[in-house]
């Protein structure tokens, strides 16, 4: 009901009445009322005049799901959400929640985390308010083996999400790292739920430095805040990953793998490129030339030989 009336004090270009709202919300005055208390609390300037009724001024910078579910585009993605203010990883919530049979399209999102998780256990920065934190469920039908197509399938939707947002010329570094200038402005994590060879569930977990101070960052990490030279809104920035990863997901669903390893090619800071891949079976060296059609990383060696890796730890070779 709260999203409602929030709802209707955005869509009125002046004051609206409590006794319009309790009309449209079937509602008396004292719950209005109460409900307006509740929207001040969490952060929303709404006043209030005799005779004029209520109206919304300000807006606060937070992802809360009334503000994401205000105009996003999606079918399913992000129509149930879970929101935290802080939480050790919001991955670990997502994951919790698909064991309980959390529905397709469920978010977790949070103001900031205590124990973000990056790849290869690493730890990610997530400074309160700053950040976009963010975990979604999917229930793909997909065979175990392709299940890392949603890796680069996420990396593809963030990226086009960065550059339709904030027009910074974000790139991918594999498999799924978004780069400004060679700089890390976002991460991307796929954790799984199997039986046997069925898949039950994926949470794909996203952390994007957006309006985050880049003295607080690593020196090799940047945020979209820096790099567009302005205050970017997270709440627009996240309605608009929702729509790319359903798009391409649907797309996948739809016409295969290859429309998302052909977008990841052109969007690509690795391709071309001298690289280094470590993984566990050892260490590659040589130029990044292609993804085969599984999305594995194809690099040509110093013997002129072809090797091919699904997984793994890239740097670029200078």
């Amino acid at each position: 009901m709260q999203t409602q009336i929030l709802k209707f004090l955005k869509e009125s270009e002046g004051y609206v009445s409590g006794e319009e709202i309790s009309r449209r919300c079937g509602m008396s005055r004292a719950a209005i009322w109460k409900y307006m208390q509740e929207l001040r609390q969490e952060g929303f300037d709404v006043v209030a005049v005799p005779h004029l009724g209520y109206k919304l001024v300000a807006t606060p910078d937070k992802l809360l799901p009334s503000e994401i579910q205000h105009g996003l585009r999606t079918q399913y993605l992000g129509k149930k959400i879970i929101y935290e203010d802080t939480v050790p990883s919001t991955m670990d919530v997502a994951f919790r929640l698909g064991m309980e049979g959390a529905v397709e399209g469920t978010l977790v999102c949070a103001e900031g985390q205590t124990k973000g998780k990056g790849r290869l256990g690493r730890q990610w920065s997530s400074p309160k308010g700053k950040g976009i934190y963010m975990s979604v469920v999917l229930r793909p039908s997909l065979p175990l083996t392709e299940v890392a197509q949603l890796t680069l399938l996420a990396a593809v939707a963030v990226c086009e999400a960065v550059r339709r947002v904030s027009s910074v010329e974000a790139r991918i570094k594999w498999p799924n790292d978004i780069l400004v200038e060679n700089r890390k402005l976002a991460g991307i994590l796929t954790e799984l739920s199997a039986e046997t060879d069925r898949v039950r569930f994926v949470v794909i977990g996203i952390g994007i430095n957006v309006n985050t101070s880049v003295s607080v960052l690593p020196p090799q990490a940047t945020s979209l805040k820096e790099e567009a030279q302005k205050k970017m809104s997270r709440v627009e920035l996240l309605q608009e990953i929702l729509l790319e990863l359903e798009t391409w997901y649907e797309r996948l669903k739809k016409q295969g793998f290859a429309p998302v390893v052909e977008r990841w090619k052109e969007l690509s800071s690795t391709l071309g490129k001298r690289v280094r891949l470590v993984d566990p079976g050892g260490e590659v060296e040589g130029e990044a030339v292609d993804l085969d059609k599984t999305g594995a990383l194809m690099i040509r060696n110093d013997a002129g030989l072809i090797v091919s890796k699904i997984a793994g730890d890239v740097v670029q070779v200078r």
